[in-house]
């Protein structure tokens, strides 16, 4: 807390049998700046469940510590039963910035399983250089905000995501006015293909990958799974789509 950050992006979730609250923490800050915040920065970039009576923590699972990447836990969090060995297992789910759906035991945060990555993965906590290196995801993700949809019955998690790399690089200002110079890292698209990834991931098979779509656009909005077997999903583009639950084919768009 005393260098900033830690804020929180989305809605949380409420377990009111449990009286747990789930939330996501962002990136601390300054964001690549981690020299000036030793260590691993708790609690940012964590997904942290609290008391609800009482405000304090239960427990928390960082997903990137000392994260100068801008991995932060921006999508809202799912409660949902999970068959682990045959038996139902209350669990929270996250779709990451990093590119795998992680999912915890509700209780005490055990990490049950994360799933097969959803986006391309590079470099992703390589440290800047003065050329610049390419990571993926990067600071965009991954699952940025977009809130998942899940299909209880099918076990299904539909996940939208985006392929936006990140180039990282290090940079200075020169000495001047009798000041010293000044290095600083910068955060910025690299030039390279960017797209969006609309993902069914079997919660059923541990995170298996049923199937995925490539959209010309990184994905940024949620998703809403039916009971009548569709997913429905948006782009920046403007454009609008259902797909068939099972196999992922658009079967129209507007």
């Amino acid at each position: 807390w005393r260098f900033g950050g830690g804020s929180i992006w989305h809605t949380p979730a409420v377990d009111l049998e449990s009286g747990m609250i789930f939330l996501g923490i962002g990136n601390p800050s300054p964001q690549s700046a981690g020299e000036v915040r030793p260590g691993d920065n708790l609690y940012t970039s964590s997904l942290v469940a609290l008391d609800v009576k009482t405000g304090k923590r239960v427990w928390q699972y960082q997903q990137s510590p000392h994260d100068i990447w801008g991995y932060d836990v921006a999508s809202p969090p799912v409660l949902f039963d999970a068959a682990i060995e045959g038996k139902s297992v209350p669990a929270v789910g996250h779709a990451s910035k990093l590119g795998w759906y992680y999912v915890h035991a509700r209780a005490t945060g055990k990490l049950l399983y994360k799933s097969e990555a959803f986006v391309p993965q590079k470099n992703m906590f390589a440290l800047p250089t003065p050329e610049g290196v390419t990571v993926s995801p990067g600071v965009g993700g991954g699952t940025n905000w977009s809130p998942v949809s899940i299909d209880t019955k099918s076990g299904v998690v539909y996940v939208a995501a985006m392929h936006m790399p990140t180039k990282y690089r290090t940079a200075e200002l020169p000495a001047a006015d009798g000041k010293p110079a000044v290095r600083y890292s910068v955060l910025g698209t690299a030039d390279e293909p960017n797209w969006g990834t609309l993902t069914a991931i079997d919660l059923k098979a541990k995170g298996k990958i049923v199937w995925q779509n490539k959209t010309k656009d990184p994905l940024v909005g949620g998703v809403l799974a039916t009971a009548g077997g569709l997913v429905f999903n948006g782009e920046g583009s403007g454009d609008f789509a259902a797909f068939d639950a099972k196999t992922g084919e658009k079967l129209w768009r507007f």
